[in-house]
C-alpha cells in the first residue's frame, strides 16, 4: 500500500504553481490525472521545467471549451476526491469548473486553487509569475544584499511556485483528513504570495520595529565569517560552523589555532563584531587549497562544509551515490526523450512508500485509457477524436512531433 492509495485527483493546472503539487501527491501514490488542453500545456514549450512538475500523471487531452469537452471534464469530478488548478480568478467558472460547479457534481470534493495573490481583495483577478512575488516578499531584495548598496537580485526560477505547490499539497491533505472524518469537502487555496511569504517567514516586527534578521554581506557570500563561501584554488566552499567546537575545529584545519583564543574571535558574539577581520585571515588560507582538500580536512575534523557544484544542471547531484542510494533520484524511459532521471521521493514512509510512477506525460498520452475508466467505447472515444474535442498522439508520434516537438 501506499501512502495516497485510492485516491484520485484531477489536476487543470499549467505552468508549474498548479502542476507541482499534484505530483508530489502522485508521488505519494495517488491516481492523478491531468486534463491538459488539446493543444498542451503552456509551459511545455519550457521542456525542462515542465517537465519537473508532471512526472507519474496520467494525461487525457480536452477541449474544454467543447460542450462534449466539458462533459467529459465533469465526468471526472465526479469520480475525484481532489480537484486542483492555478486558473486566474473566474476562468474555472466561465469553464464550468469552478467550486459551486464542482461541488454540485461532487459534493465533498476538495477543491484547490494555487493563486498569485489570494482569492479576495483587490489583486485577486490578476495573475502573474514567480518573480513578481519574490520581489513582493522582499527576497530579491535580501538576496541581492540591498541594504549593502547592491542592486536587486532575481533569486531562482519558480522559487514562490514550487513553495506555493508544496503549501496546498498541505492543504489538501489537511482537508482530506476532514472529509474522511465528516464526509464534508471544502474549497482550499494557497498564493504565489504565500510562497514568497513563506521564504520570508524569518521576517518580523515588534513594537512596530523590524527585529534584526540575518543578512547577506555586500559581496553576496554569507551571513557570518562562520557560515558563508569561500574561494579555494579551484572553485568555492560553504563553511558553517555554528557551534563553538566547529568553530575551534575550522581554525585548526585551516592552520591558524591561536586564533580561536583571540579575543576578537573567542565568542560568537565577538566573532560576529570582527567579522570583517576574521574574513580577511581566513580568506587567503582557503586559497592555498582545493575544494575537494578543504572538504576533507573539514570532514575529518567534523566541521560542517559542501562543495557547490552543479556545472551541468544537476547532474552531479542526480548521479551522487548516496543520492541514489536514498531514493532521491528515479529513471525511467520517456516515449521521446529516451532514459530519463530527475529527483525522486521527497518523503519516506516505513509502512506506506511513496511511488514514482513513470515519466512526463505526452500531450494526451493516456486520453483513450482515461475515457475507457468513464465508460466510453472505443467508437465514440473515435469520434471525439476526429471532432477536436480530445486528443490522443498518433502511434508513431511523427504527427506528435510535428505538432509539439520534443516536449
Amino acid at each position: 500500500m501506499h501512502a495516497l492509495e485510492g485516491v484520485t485527483l484531477v489536476d487543470f493546472g499549467q505552468y508549474l504553481a498548479g502542476p507541482f503539487g499534484p505530483m508530489i501527491i502522485g508521488d505519494l501514490g495517488a491516481n492523478v490525472i491531468k486534463v491538459e488542453p488539446v493543444t498542451g500545456d503552456g509551459m511545455r514549450m519550457a521542456g525542462k521545467p515542465f517537465f519537473g512538475c508532471q512526472r507519474g500523471k496520467r494525461d487525457i487531452a480536452i477541449d474544454l471549451k467543447a460542450p462534449e469537452g466539458l462533459e467529459i471534464a465533469r465526468e471526472l469530478v465526479q469520480r475525484a476526491d481532489i480537484v486542483h488548478h492555478n486558473m486566474t480568478a473566474g476562468v474555472a467558472d466561465r469553464l464550468g469548473i469552478g467550486y459551486a460547479d464542482c461541488k454540485r457534481l461532487k459534493p465533498d470534493v476538495i477543491y484547490c486553487n494555487t493563486w498569485a495573490y489570494g482569492l479576495e481583495g483587490p489583486l485577486a483577478r490578476f495573475g502573474g509569475l514567480d518573480p513578481l512575488y519574490q520581489a513582493a516578499a522582499g527576497l530579491e531584495y535580501e538576496a541581492g544584499a540591498v541594504h549593502e548598496g547592491n542592486p536587486p537580485l532575481y533569486y531562482r526560477f519558480g522559487m514562490t511556485d514550487a513553495a506555493n505547490a508544496m503549501l496546498s499539497v498541505v492543504a489538501v491533505l489537511t482537508a482530506l483528513y476532514h472529509q474522511r472524518r465528516t464526509g464534508e469537502g471544502q474549497e482550499v487555496w494557497t498564493s504565489l504570495m504565500d510562497g514568497g511569504a513563506f521564504f520570508s517567514a524569518d521576517a518580523m516586527l515588534a513594537g512596530g520595529k523590524p527585529v534584526p534578521r540575518p543578512r547577506l554581506d555586500r559581496a553576496q557570500h554569507g551571513i557570518d565569517a562562520c557560515y558563508r563561501l569561500y574561494e579555494t584554488q579551484d572553485g568555492w566552499l560553504q563553511i558553517a560552523a555554528v557551534k563553538q567546537p566547529e568553530w575551534v575545529a575550522l581554525c585548526g584545519v585551516v592552520g591558524v589555532p591561536e586564533v580561536a583564543d583571540d579575543d576578537r574571535f573567542a565568542t560568537a558574539a565577538s566573532r560576529a563584531e570582527h567579522r570583517t577581520d576574521l574574513e580577511r585571515l581566513l580568506e587567503p588560507r582557503f586559497l592555498a587549497k582545493t575544494s575537494a582538500a578543504w572538504s576533507n580536512a573539514l570532514d575529518d575534523a567534523g566541521v560542517p562544509n559542501e562543495i557547490p557544484l552543479d556545472p551541468h544542471q544537476g547532474d552531479l547531484m542526480l548521479f551522487d551515490a548516496d543520492n541514489v542510494r536514498l531514493g532521491l533520484t528515479a529513471e525511467y524511459e520517456h516515449p521521446l526523450m529516451g532514459l530519463m532521471r530527475q529527483f525522486g521521493n521527497l518523503i519516506d514512509f516505513s509502512e506506506t512508500p511513496g511511488r514514482i510512477d513513470g515519466p512526463p506525460p505526452l500531450v494526451g498520452q493516456h486520453t483513450r485509457e482515461i475515457m475507457r475508466w468513464l465508460d466510453h467505447d472505443d467508437a465514440h472515444i473515435d469520434t471525439l477524436v476526429e471532432q477536436g474535442v480530445i486528443y490522443e498522439p498518433d502511434a508513431g508520434l511523427s504527427a506528435y512531433r510535428e505538432r509539439f516537438g520534443t516536449w
